[in-house]
């Protein structure tokens, strides 16, 4: 197995092409890295930013490049002993008439190869839902919106910018025998069993192109077809989809989708022959060893997530390096019988983040917030009955769709209403995503989830105690019906439980909670405020113990918000009196310039916390920020679906809380007071970022870098996380640092703002971990204290292999260690040392001052006078 060394997130899209990237993987390599670590990059949807919406899983995406240019560049990176880690998306694809797979459904129905790739309900109707009409199929017809068109590609149906092929059977009722007969007559027996079709189709367009004539009378034929509603709606009942508005699949839907997103469209990849079929060009390019490493997206929304991977993991052999995308909660851990490597990150992004955040201050903080939000304190409540919200008014058709199921399959009775509002009120109290039950008896702890969700449900319901008890019966195994009944069901509910934390909590309550939106982050969760230096020791030690492999990430495509933004907020717990006091008087001035409802008291603390978190370090932020921050606010106020959302968007009380963002940054008295705040939150918000990035690099797993963020990120969430990189001024300044000596090191400290201390930081870092890969993949994690009873304020770790020792270092507690100009508080902390034990004492050099030490005794004023945090190796 090549493990990666270190990994850097690359979104490739027609934006950032494989010519683009080719251009820095020299700076790459020079700065650490050992992985490209690829967003999708298989045939999407035109123009796609990210990649997750796939149409062809047979080619590479013709707006990134070609794939002779990727085996170049795969050469390139061999040579320079790098590897390639790759995305992929095995759970969904576009939902679009570009999807090869389903024009082929579109044109053959039950005759196409894929007709049973997706997960679709076939039994409901004969065609699948193709819900992506601004009104009701009635008024889009009448309003002559929808219509008949013919290209070299064959008969298709426009609407505005999406078309979808005209199904084979009903080109004979277009082609009728007043339009041709001849034609007519051929058409009736075309099929796709005789492999007549495509040869039809073709011809039909070759005549079209030679004729003029026949040409003339087929676009007369459609212009007929598209004047007349009545035929229109007579051919589109001879397709195999039916144009819906999009928001009946709030109450129907016969399709399983990503989330609620209607124009993704899920697989059924546990069916062998669909999985073969998907995964046929991925494992040419494994085989071919162009790709070294795979990423497997949502594998929650899979049917049963430890099969797939079984079975991938047989078909790429036992030392294939694959990740899972997988959200786990606080105290939740991955399954240790999975065959991967461990997951892509969020876990180790929540426990950095929480070591960094000051436990003491929970008190003020929930206080201070209860007073300026009353009704949506209580995070437990508000997530619970923001599930219920997403399960009842978006994913309506889902909770039809389960119910259904469960009348299918004689569990429960037809007219047993409450029994229905039960089930929804159990899906909303799971504590986690999913559990995975593959048989009965279920594991232990996946009977404790589900007794703690029937717990849930029946707190907030304590009506349907009755109902709850007899689903919890159903889900246990032990309800008295068949076996296979009730597994099947309760396999199929955890599909939809992940979609429905994801949308009611990462989607929802993580932008109305806003104690401390630092945690408002996937992975982690603002329930949890803080964590003891001990508990991240325990759980770097479990990580070591379990899942070494998987990633370190502290910013990826999906984060809610930068990873230094995360630390600046993480700052305000350290500041907790000033904080607040700033927060009555920016409150006062919002009384002022706010002229009518918007922004409410709890949407107005959010957007002083965005301020804090994304303001840029130095000068006036300019309109691009003003534009950059109404963009990220319309989100907000869309997904937090108070006062206005996506579905009903209210655009005149958006307006009002951009007016206010405007006046409130254009204020005399607010930036007095704002800017020196902002200006120590910063400051002290680096150091702790520098503490992150060392952290990220030598604990247990393998450290990733999303693209540009080796310089400050405080980004807002996607698409502003997407933005260009800068890499000519990244090359520039890593040039600067390899030179640099330790009398430069004050000067990195004093001109911290260009970001330069950060990338000395991790480039340092990461070559030494590249010069030591054994000791940081397979090394022990033996946490260690340091002297005086500071052992909350600095985190210091050694790792272990053999005889090759790292010693890690870094400041948790900022504003007690550092000043204002990023100095160490020598007099404070003279005295404070590391407490090292015999079996590691030894001579160790700094990675990053390039000092020398001695482990009988080592002052943390030694080491934070030159620089915020050390990394100390010993000689071999």
């Amino acid at each position: 197995m090549k493990n990666p060394v270190s990994t850097y997130r690359v979104q490739l899209s027609p934006e950032f092409t494989l010519a683009d990237l080719q251009e820095i993987i020299d700076y790459l390599d020079s700065f650490g890295i050992s992985t490209v670590y690829s967003a999708p990059f298989f045939q999407a949807r035109k123009g796609s930013s990210h990649g997750y919406d796939i149409t062809n899983p047979f080619r590479l995406n013709k707006e990134i490049g070609r794939l002779d240019v990727f085996r170049k560049i795969s050469k390139r990176l061999q040579l320079k002993n790098m590897s390639w880690l790759q995305d992929i998306v095995p759970n969904h694809m576009a939902f679009d008439g570009s999807n090869v797979w389903l024009q082929d459904i579109f044109e053959l129905g039950p005759e196409s190869v894929h007709y049973n790739s997706f997960d679709i309900n076939w039994e409901d109707g004969g065609r699948v839902m193709a819900p992506f009409l601004g009104s009701p199929l009635e008024e889009v017809l009448a309003q002559k919106e929808l219509q008949l068109k013919v290209s070299k590609k064959g008969l298709f149906f426009k609407y505005f910018d999406q078309e979808y092929c005209a199904s084979a059977k009903s080109y004979q009722k277009i082609l009728d025998e007043n339009f041709d007969e001849k034609w007519h007559e051929q058409l009736k027996n075309a099929s796709a069993k005789n492999e007549s079709w495509q040869e039809l189709k073709e011809f039909l367009v070759r005549e079209m192109n030679k004729d003029a004539g026949f040409n003339d009378r087929l676009h007369a034929r459609l212009e007929d077809i598209n004047a007349s509603e009545a035929k229109l709606k007579e051919i589109l009942d001879e397709q195999f989809f039916i144009p819906a508005h999009w928001k009946e699949t709030e109450r129907h839907i016969n399709y399983r989708r990503f989330f609620t997103i209607n124009d993704l469209i899920c697989l059924r990849m546990e069916d062998e022959e669909v999985f073969d079929n998907y995964h046929r060009f991925i494992l040419q390019l494994c085989e071919e060893n162009l790709i070294q490493g795979l990423r497997i997206d949502h594998v929650d929304g899979l049917f049963d997530p430890k099969a797939y991977l079984e079975r991938l993991r047989q078909k790429l052999g036992p030392d294939f390096y694959i990740v899972i995308e997988k959200i786990l909660e606080w105290d939740e851990k991955l399954p240790v019988h999975w065959p991967a490597e461990g997951t892509s990150g969020y876990g180790f992004l929540a426990s950095v983040n929480q070591l960094l955040t000051d436990q003491k201050s929970e008190q003020e903080f929930t206080e201070a917030y209860e007073s300026i939000d009353p009704k949506n304190s209580d995070y437990n409540d508000l997530v619970y009955h923001q599930k219920l919200f997403i399960l009842n008014e978006r994913m309506g058709g889902e909770y039809a769709n389960l119910w259904n199921l469960g009348l299918k399959l004689n569990l429960f009775e037809e007219e047993a209403n409450a029994e229905k509002e039960a089930l929804g009120n159990f899906l909303a109290g799971f504590p986690v995503y999913r559990i995975y039950p593959e048989e009965y008896p279920l594991r232990k702890r996946q009977r404790k989830i589900i007794d703690a969700a029937f717990h849930n449900a029946v707190s907030y319901a304590p009506s349907l105690e009755k109902e709850l008890e007899k689903i919890k019966q159903i889900f246990l195994g032990e309800a008295g019906k068949d076996k296979d009944a009730m597994l099947q069901f309760l396999q199929r509910c955890q599909q939809y439980t992940g979609p429905l934390a994801a949308k009611g909590v990462e989607d929802t309550t993580f932008y109305i909670f806003n104690e401390l939106i630092s945690h408002n982050e996937v992975g982690d969760s603002p329930e949890n405020f803080g964590i003891s230096v001990e508990g991240f020791h325990r759980r770097m030690q479990l990580r070591m113990q379990d899942f070494p492999l998987s990633i370190n990430a502290t910013a990826t495509h999906d984060t809610k918000r930068g990873e230094d933004s995360r630390m600046r907020l993480n700052v305000l717990s350290e500041l907790v009196g000033e904080w607040f006091e700033n927060v009555r008087h920016w409150r006062s001035i919002g009384k002022e310039i706010r002229e009518n409802s918007g922004p409410n008291n709890n949407e107005e603390y959010f957007i002083f916390q965005m301020l804090i978190g994304a303001w840029p370090f130095e000068g006036d932020p300019g309109e691009e920020f003003y534009k950059r921050s109404t963009a990220y606010l319309q989100k907000v106020l869309r997904e937090a679906k108070e006062n206005s959302s996506w579905a009903a968007p209210d655009e005149a009380y958006e307006e009002e809380v951009y007016t206010y963002l405007k006046k409130l940054i254009g204020h005399p008295g607010f930036l007095k007071s704002f800017n020196p705040f902002h200006k120590k939150v910063a400051v002290y918000g680096a150091i702790k970022s520098l503490s992150q990035a060392l952290l990220k690099v030598t604990a247990p797993g393998i450290p990733d870098i999303y693209q540009g963020t080796e310089l400050w990120d405080l980004s807002y969430v996607d698409p502003d996380n997407r933005r260009p990189v800068d890499y000519d001024l990244r090359k520039e300044y890593l040039d600067e640092l390899e030179n640099i000596s330790v009398n430069d090191l004050n000067k990195l400290k004093q001109d911290f703002t260009y970001g330069k201390i950060k990338m000395y930081c991790l480039h340092k870092a990461l070559k030494t971990r590249r010069n030591l890969p054994q000791l940081f993949e397979e090394g022990a994690y033996l946490p260690l204290k340091v002297s005086d009873g500071h052992d909350e304020k600095i985190v210091v770790f050694a790792r272990r292999s053999n005889d090759r020792i790292a010693l890690v270092i870094a400041p948790l507690k900022v504003t007690s260690l550092f000043s204002e100009d990023m100095e160490f508080r020598i007099e404070d902390f003279k005295d404070v040392k590391i407490e090292i034990p015999e079996e590691l004492k030894g001579d160790f050099t700094d990675a990053f001052s390039g000092k020398k030490y001695s482990s009988g005794s080592i002052l943390i004023s030694d080491l934070f006078t030159d620089f915020p945090v050390a990394l100390l190796t010993n000689s071999n």
